[in-house]
């Protein structure tokens, strides 16, 4: 039976063959289809000889869409509305605008909001609403979706969520913080939605600070996608401590390390310095994907245990698990560190195999590997065959490995490209200059150091750090330290915010000390 609900205009098509953005997502014998699943409902069509019901539409729309095909999801919208019998009502807009949004169509989706404003009592319906602020959002218009939220009578959290993710994605991150502040209710997905913010856009003491105040709250508890966020902040603040202290959590709360947060888990140990800890990890996970065993290979490359992490490689293969384009890169690094020649090109060779088409990554690895191995006229010729623009990064590995090798032609040729490309880029006048100290050409590394000064390029001087009492201190090199003014010299972190988090863990008995090795 059509639906009571009338439009106040004729409907309006989403799309025709000539001129729809859509049609041309859509392959030939989609777009040229009829909508066979209609015919399948011969109980509607056949037998009672009625229209489909908007609950039929409703049910086609929702599968298509949870099934991820917005295309047919939007060519059964457009005939629906071709046929001007059964009438969208508050459950198929949205369905429409989540096609829209998985299509990043903004032109439909803002047809489609043009037919909602023109239907009677839909326009103010919060669920339609919600999701025009989704659609918005996912098509990149966050002006447009803020606009909507503004006009919402009752903001729900669906909508909130959407806005402080939209926010998030495009970096603005004290409007998004100052949506968050303003919902007058908060569910899980928000908190990892900021918190997941601050850490993409290299803000992990915020992220911790956050995580502490959900940690507060009684009503919500963090998810396995929360403490996957947080371990990401521990990583990037290179604090075990903390790590140990999540790890602790988990183990209490008893969540599953076969999904993601078993590798931000063994991602956090390897990072920290703690390659035994991650071990353990990793053999404790009962069902190892991709990520495991390329978060395992990674962390034994970049501990220096090239051939361990080779033999992990070789034992993911004989599980049966396809290496993906990361993982090759953990590889060939591992290699190239190890100076496993051999080993490395018949890695990169193994990519085409697995249909692992290389990217400027694999290929920086390969010219690394190459360079290492003294082969400095083949890394040479590797970047000026490739297909894509060499980076700065690839100069500048073939750049530190003639200085190593004292190949000083390649080394003008290396370096004369790398200041084309970034003439403010202080290494390749460093990398140059010391290799005519190391070969005896004194005059000529004054002369770089002079077109250093006149060109006002600042050198990067090297840097490490080290956590003391909850701070973590940076010792840049060339900095003098005298006992009585430290703290003068080294440029320290706040982290209360950590050590506030590391007293609850304590104080809810998540010990530490959860038997791993370090």
């Amino acid at each position: 039976m059509a639906s009571s609900m009338a439009l106040a205009s004729p409907p309006l098509l989403l799309f025709s063959p000539r001129s729809s953005r859509v049609s041309h997502h859509l392959p030939t014998q989609i777009s040229h289809k009829t909508i066979p699943t209609l015919s399948d409902h011969k109980h509607t069509t056949e037998t009672t000889k009625e229209p489909p019901s908007s609950f039929v539409y409703n049910t086609l729309l929702r599968n298509y869409t949870q099934d991820h095909h917005p295309e047919d999801a939007l060519l059964l919208f457009n005939h629906m509305l071709s046929q001007c019998v059964t009438l969208p009502d508050k459950f198929t807009f949205p369905l429409a605008l989540k096609a829209c949004a998985q299509l990043s169509a903004l032109q439909e989706g803002k047809q489609t909001h043009s037919m909602v404003l023109k239907t009677h009592n839909l326009s103010a319906d919060v669920y339609v609403q919600s999701s025009l602020v989704d659609m918005y959002v996912k098509c990149g218009r966050i002006d447009a979706a803020r606009k909507v939220f503004d006009g919402m009578p009752h903001r729900t959290v669906v909508a909130g969520n959407s806005m402080v993710d939209g926010y998030v994605k495009s970096g603005d991150l004290d409007s998004a913080y100052r949506c968050f502040v303003e919902m007058p209710e908060r569910d899980i997905v928000s908190w990892n939605s900021l918190i997941g913010g601050c850490v993409r856009n290299s803000l992990p003491n915020e992220a911790l600070a956050l995580f502490l105040e959900l940690q507060m709250l009684e009503e919500l508890q963090p998810d396995e996608y929360t403490l996957s966020i947080v371990l990401s902040a521990v990583s990037d603040l290179g604090l075990l401590a903390a790590g140990k202290m999540a790890h602790g959590y988990i183990a209490r709360r008893h969540f599953s390390l076969n999904g993601a947060l078993g590798v931000a888990l063994t991602n956090m140990y390897t990072k920290c310095g703690s390659i035994g800890a991650a071990s353990s990890v990793f053999r404790s996970i009962s069902s190892k994907n991709v990520g495991h065993w390329t978060s395992m290979i990674a962390g034994l490359a970049a501990h220096g245990r090239a051939e361990a992490s080779l033999h992990l490689f070789s034992q993911m293969l004989h599980a049966g698990t396809k290496p993906n384009d990361i993982t090759f890169i953990g590889v060939l690094s591992a290699c190239s560190h190890g100076g496993l020649l051999n080993e490395g090109l018949a890695c990169f060779d193994l990519m085409r195999r697995f249909g692992v088409r290389p990217s400027i990554q694999h290929y920086g690895c390969l010219v690394d590997l190459l360079g290492r191995s003294g082969l400095l006229e083949e890394a040479l010729e590797i970047i000026n065959r490739l297909p894509m623009k060499p980076s700065v990064v690839i100069w500048s590995s073939l750049l530190a490995s003639c200085r190593n090798h004292g190949n000083v032609e390649i080394a003008e040729v290396v370096a004369k490209k790398l200041i084309e490309i970034q003439p403010s880029y202080g290494g390749g006048y460093t990398l140059l200059s010391n290799l005519y100290v190391r070969i005896g050409r004194r005059e000529d590394s004054a002369k770089m150091r002079m077109m250093m000064e006149e060109r006002r390029v600042e050198k990067v001087h090297g840097f490490s750090w080290i956590e003391v009492d909850g701070y973590v201190h940076e010792f840049v090199a060339g900095d003098r330290i005298s006992n009585n003014a430290a703290t003068n010299s080294w440029q320290e972190t706040d982290l209360s915010s950590l050590l506030n988090l590391v007293k609850f863990y304590k104080s809810r008995r998540f010990d530490a000390d959860i038997g791993l090795p370090s």
